[in-house]
C-alpha cells in the first residue's frame, strides 16, 4: 500500500528570507478518485506518480481499464472489512485520516448574540484557492469536493465496487478531452494554484 500521500504547490521562498526546510508544507495531489499522493518537498512530480503507477503497460498514456483498474485497486484499499462496499465507517476514516484535504478548505465563522448575525468565510494561513473549489478540488483535476462519497450514486450513504467502477469510468471521459480513449500527460488540466491573500487596507 502506498504511503497516503498539506497546500499543494508552494510558492518559493524569497531568496533572503528562505523558511527551514522542515517548515515548507509538503505538498498534495488527490487523484480523481480521491487518492492522496504526498511529497514532503515542493516541487515533486505527484501526477507523475499516480500516472506512471496507473498506467499498466508504461506506454505513456491510461486507458479507460487502466484507469478502472487503478480506482479498483484504491478502493480495495479503502474497504477495510472487504464486503464490496465503502461504508460510513470506512468513508470516515477516508475523510478524517486517509485524505483529510477533502474537508472543507475555508474555515466557516460564526458569531451570534443570541441569534445568529453573521458568517464569513476566512481562508487558511498562506494564502486560499478560488471561493469555487472546496476539499479536494483544490489538490486535483476536477472540482470533486469528496471524489469517493461522490461515487455514491443511489445516495445509500456507502459506494460500492460497482459505483467506484462507474464513477471512475466517468471522470475517466471528463479528462479524456479529445475522446479518443487514451488519456496522456498533454491532456491532464493544471492543478489549482494557491493564491496570496491580498493584505488588508487599515482605515
Amino acid at each position: 500500500m502506498r504511503n497516503w500521500l498539506l497546500p499543494i504547490l508552494a510558492f518559493p521562498a524569497a531568496a533572503t528570507a528562505q523558511p527551514a526546510p522542515d517548515a515548507r508544507p509538503p505538498a498534495v495531489f488527490l487523484s480523481p478518485m480521491g487518492e492522496p499522493f504526498r511529497a514532503s518537498a515542493a516541487g515533486a512530480d505527484l501526477v507523475g506518480a499516480w500516472f506512471r503507477a496507473a498506467d499498466a503497460d508504461g506506454d505513456g498514456a491510461l486507458t479507460l481499464g487502466e484507469v478502472k483498474a487503478d480506482a479498483a485497486r484504491f478502493f480495495a484499499a479503502l474497504d477495510t472489512d472487504g464486503d464490496g462496499e465503502i461504508g460510513p465507517a470506512e468513508l470516515s476514516r477516508y475523510e478524517n485520516e486517509v485524505a483529510r484535504e477533502v474537508q472543507l478548505g475555508l474555515q466557516m465563522r460564526g458569531w451570534d448574540d443570541g441569534r445568529r448575525r453573521h458568517r464569513r468565510r476566512e481562508p487558511p494561513p498562506g494564502g486560499g484557492y478560488d471561493e469555487g473549489l472546496e476539499g479536494a478540488g483544490r489538490y486535483s483535476f476536477l472540482n470533486i469536493p469528496e471524489p469517493v462519497i461522490a461515487a455514491d450514486q443511489d445516495l445509500n450513504r456507502g459506494v460500492s465496487r460497482e459505483e467506484f467502477a462507474r464513477a471512475a469510468g466517468e471522470r475517466f471521459l471528463l479528462l479524456d478531452r479529445d475522446g479518443d480513449g487514451r488519456l496522456t500527460r498533454a491532456e491532464l488540466p493544471p492543478l489549482p494554484q494557491p493564491r496570496a491573500d491580498k493584505p488588508k487596507r487599515r482605515g
